[in-house]
């Protein structure tokens, strides 16, 4: 009867180890599917808030007729640099005054002035000439959370860019 007795608990034990890997199995895909859901719902929330600064800084830039100078009247956080405006954000987006050391987030805008014949190109086949200039501005939300400095300018390839924009307006004659 020992025998009996003893090989119904192994078997017993056995069968509680198996339940108890299996729910700690299904614990570990719980707590990673988790994760996973929090930083999706991160990088939501940086993109809904990039793009919205960016459509605010290309609206500005189009009401400015794209003087840095106006702009950063606007922006008075903001550090202007040559043909650069820079716009540093904490980690709730809220505008930092020049701070680049905390700073989470930033906007990056490159201005450039060009021949409106070159930025206008691809108008020269309605036998449109455009003479004048035009101002054109590639606006850069960049993630700097994982950068020691503040960046100053930032490659079309920079991983850490959550979202561009480009826009140009016309200066005329």
């Amino acid at each position: 009867m020992d025998q009996k007795g003893s090989s119904n608990t192994s078997l017993f034990l056995m069968e509680l180890i198996i339940a108890i890997f299996f729910f700690s199995l299904c614990a570990a895909v719980c707590v990673r599917l988790f994760f996973e859901s929090h930083k999706v719902a991160e990088q939501t929330v940086n993109l809904n808030n990039a793009v919205l600064w960016s459509e605010s800084l290309a609206e500005a830039f189009t009401g400015t007729n794209g003087d840095v100078n106006e702009l950063g009247k606007l922006y008075p956080t903001a550090v202007i640099s040559d043909n650069s405006l820079i716009i540093f954000f904490d980690q709730n987006w809220d505008c930092l005054t020049g701070d680049a050391e905390t700073a989470s987030y930033e906007a990056i805008l490159n201005i450039k002035e060009m021949s409106a014949g070159d930025v206008y190109s691809d108008v020269t086949k309605y036998n449109t000439a455009l003479k004048g200039n035009a101002i054109t501005c590639s606006i850069n939300i960049v993630d700097v959370r994982n950068h020691n400095t503040a960046l100053l300018e930032v490659s079309d390839d920079d991983s850490n860019i959550i979202h561009s924009i480009s826009v140009d307006t016309y200066r005329g004659k």
